[in-house]
């Protein structure tokens, strides 16, 4: 292999060959590092739709081409097909068309787009398998070098058991669709990105909007239940900060910081059906439901709000738990928030640590978002909700205008990542609850662990990533694995 020096990026990976070998002079796998500017590059690749046939089955590509001789032309690896319906269906790559020589060389980023890329040479179809998983910027697998173009950005999948393939960011505002992901109403599941985290410790946190997650029908479901007489788990006053369930005792552990109410959705078909489909857009390999809380379904009223906080634990919670991901242990990967109603004002999802989107990043995005009531409408607010000038909620509401917020928009969902791709706990992913100046909020949190949560370790709770079936268990072989 020829290391190759700089290109422009779509998005690719690198061969395994180095681990086997030392490497000659004059093969080295890997060229110098890029300039981040070349993320730009590809993304007309990140909106080529997935496209699965009917049967669950292996198939050879026979595309033509009208340029090249037959006697030229090669042909693609056996590559898989998931049937409609199935849980990986989109999960992997199709055949680029009219592609009738595998390409050699990709951009390679490391899981979740961090870090400056490396340029991947692939010679060989088994130096590309060589490579392990590899992503495009859908969030496929990449079943083999038919399947991406030259130049194009790929994505290294997780490295060790309990970490997770994580979206990368890519830009400010950048949407894509999730392949073989729909909403409640069978509409196309789209992500944008909201921040762009980088290598430095205190860049920004991994957010992104997800548009069309729910439909009217499941929003209303689950507020429905949560007040219903049937639910074991209705609405009370909201806990925070515990590590118990509520038949654990954590029903009691109530703080001045939170007004909301709650309850838990755990028993019915709807709440199943939403954890399945954050499972997919997270690109997981299975669903585990030891890997997901209930669904808590949240009601602020007028005034009510949550302080800024982490949805992690620490990592000293508790001595029968391993809460530290970079140790084998599990704790909060990420969270799904839904928006289960519309707010006229007020009712953001704050993240005070993260600069205010300004129109240079994303006009789009800062139009949708919405500007701040005057200073005089706002102080009329805090008045009408029974807020004092010096209370947490009115210093909070100063962060809600002030600092990048979220407002909600019923049927959406926000996805935050509380781990780095490494496993690191991200303490930059500080968010808050801002109050509800005019309406209520209806609301609901789902979160994913890395690995079997609290209590719901079968095997060893000091060793949590050690009971991951295959499926969830980085590091994963190249290509299609059965």
């Amino acid at each position: 292999m020829a290391a190759k020096k700089t290109a422009t990026a779509k998005k690719g990976r690198k061969t395994m060959d180095q681990k086997a070998t030392p490497k000659p002079p004059n093969a080295s796998l890997f060229s110098s590092s890029l300039p981040g500017i070349i993320l730009a590059v590809g993304i007309a690749f990140w909106y080529r739709r997935y496209q699965s046939s009917g049967e669950n089955v292996v198939v050879i590509n026979s595309s033509s081409s009208s340029s090249t001789s037959s006697s030229e032309i090669q042909s693609s690896p056996p590559y898989y097909i998931p049937k409609p319906g199935s849980w990986d269906e989109g999960y992997y790559s199709s055949p680029i068309p009219d592609q009738n020589f595998p390409s050699t060389y990709a951009i390679l980023f490391q899981n979740g787009g961090i870090g400056e890329p490396t340029e991947a040479i692939f010679e060989t179809e088994e130096q590309f398998l060589s490579a392990g998983r590899l992503y495009n910027d859908l969030g496929q697998i990449v079943q083999n070098r038919f399947h991406f173009e030259n130049g194009t950005a790929l994505y290294s999948g997780p490295t060790k058991p309990g970490t997770h393939f994580q979206w990368p960011a890519v830009a400010v505002g950048h949407k894509r669709p999730v392949p073989g992901v729909v909403g409640g109403t069978g509409t196309q599941i789209e992500l944008e990105t909201l921040t762009v985290p980088t290598s430095d410790p205190k860049s920004d946190p991994r957010v992104f909007y997800v548009h069309n997650f729910l439909s009217a029908e499941e929003t209303d479901e689950l507020i429905r239940f949560s007040t219903a007489d049937e639910n074991e788990y209705k609405m009370r006053p909201s806990t925070g900060g515990t590590h118990k369930a509520w038949n654990q005792g954590g029903s009691e552990a109530r703080l001045t910081t939170r007004t909301s109410e709650n309850a838990f959705d755990m028993v019915t078909r709807n709440a199943a059906n939403i954890k399945r489909r954050a499972f997919r857009l997270m690109r997981m390999g299975a669903y585990k439901d030891e890997m997901a809380d209930g669904i808590q379904i949240l009601r602020y009223e007028l005034g009510q709000a949550y302080v800024a906080h982490h949805d992690f634990f620490p990592v000293g919670q508790s001595n029968d738990h391993n809460w530290d991901p970079l140790r084998g242990g599990s704790n909060r990967l990420a969270t799904v928030f839904l928006y289960l109603s519309d707010v006229e004002y007020g009712g953001q999802t704050v993240f005070p640590l993260v600069d205010k989107l300004t129109a240079e990043k994303s006009e789009e995005l800062v139009k949708r978002l919405g500007e701040a009531p005057s200073e005089e409408m706002l102080k009329k607010f805090v008045a009408d909700a029974g807020l004092k000038t010096e209370s947490w909620e009115n210093k909070l509401i100063e962060k809600c205008y002030g600092k990048f917020a979220v407002p909600p928009r019923r049927g959406d969902a926000i996805l935050f990542y509380s781990q780095k791709p490494d496993g690191e706990m991200d303490r930059q992913s500080f968010h808050g609850a801002c109050p509800v100046l005019k309406g209520t909020k209806w609301g609901a949190n789902l979160w994913i662990w890395n690995s079997c949560r609290y209590s719901l370790c079968h095997v060893d709770p000091l060793n949590p990533s050690g009971e991951l079936p295959d499926k969830l268990s980085a590091p994963y072989e190249g290509g299609y694995v059965e």
